[in-house]
């Protein structure tokens, strides 16, 4: 799982850790709904392995809660042959939705795959809970910087070069929400990397996990990962 806070740098990690490590099936809720506006279809063996179709769909609407979505929209999705097409126009809920439902599919396979995540709700927590049960591997990549003003800007300047936009008050709030998490996530993980990415020419690693052995790299840990995670872990 690549979670952290809009505007951290969580695309950039992962181009950079796809060049040296299977990440296996990615779903991106972002690139999901950039096929749908650009394309109008997604190829769904992009996303899983094995073929779906309308009534798997339709399953997963029934036990999954998407009260921020209006239902029409999810009941104008079609899948035939493997590809799925949206005849309403795509927003950023109904890509989270399908990209939930393609997370869902993967969890009962045993294939190996990743997402990523701002991880503000904790049902992002659950599901890296539930895949450990399932008996994967569960890898941890978490990035932030130390003051959402700085998410905000960098969020700016990707709208100047035709990246999408997230409101200033969403920023903040998934934000700390996001923090609020860190710990349960961590926790969780058999393996975490924990970045700070403040400095936009710089992206360092300072917390390592593998199993129940933590290292820290680096003498200066930033505020927001002494408050979020290391307090957390003295005081259990």
């Amino acid at each position: 799982m690549f979670a952290g806070p809009n505007g951290s740098g969580k695309s950039t990690l992962i181009e950079d850790v796809k060049k040296h490590y299977n990440v296996g099936y990615f779903v991106n809720a972002d690139i999901i709904e950039k096929q749908l506006k650009t394309q109008g279809f997604i190829n769904c063996e992009e996303y899983v392995p094995t073929p779906i179709t309308q009534y798997d769909w339709e399953s997963f609407q029934l036990n999954a809660e998407n009260k921020q979505i209006d239902k029409q929209k999810l009941q104008s999705i079609v899948i035939t042959d493997n590809i799925l097409v949206l005849n309403t126009p795509i927003d950023s809920y109904i890509a989270a939705s399908i990209a939930n439902f393609f997370r869902q599919i993967l969890l009962c396979t045993e294939s190996t795959f990743s997402f990523e995540t701002v991880m503000s709700h904790p049902s992002k927590v659950e599901f890296l809970k539930n895949v450990k049960k399932q008996g994967f591997k569960t890898y941890l990549y978490f990035v932030s910087t130390r003051d959402p003003k700085i998410n905000i800007e960098r969020i700016g300047l990707r709208v100047t070069k035709g990246g999408h936009n997230v409101l200033e008050k969403k920023v903040i709030e998934r934000y700390y929400r996001s923090m609020e998490l860190l710990f349960e996530a961590f926790m969780i993980a058999d393996r975490a990397f924990i970045f700070d990415t403040t400095f936009s020419d710089k992206r360092s690693l300072l917390i390592e996990k593998k199993g129940t052995e933590m290292k820290i790299l680096q003498d200066v840990i930033p505020e927001w990962i002494h408050r979020y995670l290391i307090e957390k872990i003295e005081n259990i």
